[in-house]
């Protein structure tokens, strides 16, 4: 299988939620376990465990609300497995035989998870997927913010400094003002001194 729920999971956290992952110890194996019969989920199990789960529980939930969507990006609501119980991630022809067959036997997606960290109570929670993920997302204050200033270093080509400090709160009011206005937020920030006087 092709999914990462582990880097999606640290992409969400450290680029909507501003929050920080620490390195891999070095003594770690960060190598998740193959096993042909078991879905990648059951695989990251062993992440549970009490030494591993301190880092995964902030990284985990938010990546595995992701397995609704197959390592091509199509969503899927099952994995399957062939007759000698091994997880097919095929999806040809010859699947489509042994899907007609019924030789696959289907089981469930788990594409539960949960978000912590948000700085707003109404979003932290457990989600069902990363279809509720993304709107949950969509309604914190910090992942706005983490959105913006990202955008800011796009367009100046550098990190905010306590100057901008204008600037960024402008552009956020333009957005918000114009009903979360994408093309407000440009024209804000491409309007500001911190872009019109960038050195």
């Amino acid at each position: 299988e092709g999914n990462d729920p582990i880097r999606r999971g640290i992409w969400i956290r450290e680029k909507l939620l501003a929050g920080v992952i620490q390195d891999v110890p070095p003594d770690v194996d960060a190598n998740v376990p193959t096993d042909p019969h078991k879905t990648l989920r059951e695989r990251l199990d062993i992440l549970r465990a009490e030494r591993c789960w301190t880092c995964h529980r902030k990284i985990n939930p938010l990546g595995e609300a992701f397995e609704i969507f197959d390592d091509w990006g199509r969503y899927r609501t099952h994995v399957y497995f062939d007759e000698d119980k091994k997880l097919l991630t095929r999806r040809d022809a010859a699947f489509d035989k042994m899907l007609e067959k019924g030789t696959l036997t289907a089981h469930p997606i788990n594409a539960s998870g949960a978000i912590t960290g948000s700085g707003n109570p109404k979003v932290d929670g457990e989600v069902k997927d990363a279809i509720e993920l993304m709107h949950r997302l969509g309604r914190s204050d910090r992942a706005r913010q983490s959105f913006m200033r990202y955008l800011f270093r796009y367009f100046m080509g550098r990190n905010e400094m306590l100057s901008d400090s204008k600037t960024l709160i402008e552009a956020e009011k333009a957005y918000q003002d114009n009903g979360g206005s994408f093309k407000a937020l440009v024209v804000s920030l491409l309007s500001s001194d911190s872009f019109l006087y960038r050195r």
